[in-house]
């Protein structure tokens, strides 16, 4: 009795650059571009591992952490030349880049479009191990931001701030500082805290928490966490810059307990 050879079988492992033999440059794309003519760039790939790898590029959908999003996509306007090498070890590439948006852009509403720069690292003789049925295939996905001139509108606001008390062994201030993104493209805001006392005094200042991209009509909290400060009533103030030369602020009070507890006064800026 014959037995036919299983298949081999692909699969698609998603794996940080610092794990992959392959190397991607830029690590991501943000362009201003033109919706009536394309546009050219170039990818730089180099293989950093003491073996002959297959390379394949391709667009992807951009995936978000944040649900919910309407993400108008680029995937269709990307492509790639070469779009599929193979690389010795050691070995760098260019690959060139094209973005060729359709003719309906112009009369589009969106200020901008996102897509994934897809890199995979292909077996150069897959056929060959008989090892594993199954091949597993890293790949890096490079984010893609196509804002379109003329469409780009900035426009954050800091909606809310608040402070809580973290239930852990040791008592903690949590500031949450929501941002909601009313413009048309992504922003990557910086910030700080500013904890006053009520007489005026500065007690405590920081950068915000780490921010990922905030998309288009996008909510996004951002945590800090201090010290919680003696009994006491406080002034704390968030400041967030948007972009270069344009700054946001709003401000509220509040009351620490002397049994530890947060009571928000009413108002704020």
């Amino acid at each position: 009795m014959s037995h036919r050879p299983l298949p081999i079988v692909y699969a698609i492992l998603l794996v940080s650059v610092s794990a992959y033999a392959v190397e991607v440059e830029p690590s991501r794309l943000e362009l201003s571009i033109s919706p009536e003519k394309p546009t050219h760039g170039e990818l730089q790939i180099s293989n950093h591992s003491s073996k002959v790898v297959g390379v394949r590029v391709s667009s992807g959908a951009y995936r978000s952490a944040q649900p919910g999003l309407k993400l108008p996509s680029c995937e269709d306007w990307l492509s790639f030349k070469p779009d599929r090498f193979t690389l010795a070890a050691g070995a760098a590439t260019t690959v060139l880049y094209s973005v060729t948006p359709p003719s309906n852009v112009v009369e589009d509403t969106a200020g901008e479009y996102l897509a994934a720069i897809q890199v995979d690292q292909l077996p150069v003789n897959p056929a060959s191990s008989q090892a594993s049925n199954i091949t597993l295939i890293p790949r890096i996905a490079l984010p893609v931001y196509l804002m379109i001139k003329g469409k780009e509108r900035v426009d954050l606001e800091i909606s809310q701030i608040q402070v809580s008390v973290t239930q852990s062994s040791e008592k903690l201030l949590r500031i949450d500082s929501t941002l909601k993104n009313r413009g048309t493209i992504h922003l990557r805001p910086s910030g700080t805290f500013a904890l006053f006392q009520s007489g005026g005094d500065l007690l405590r200042a920081g950068p915000l928490g780490k921010s990922i991209p905030v998309l288009p009509a996008a909510t996004l909290t951002i945590p800090s966490i201090l010290p919680l400060p003696p009994p006491a009533r406080y002034r704390l103030v968030i400041t967030v810059e948007p972009q270069a030369e344009k700054v946001l602020q709003r401000e509220i009070s509040f009351e620490v307990t002397k049994n530890g507890q947060v009571i928000l006064e009413k108002g704020g800026t």
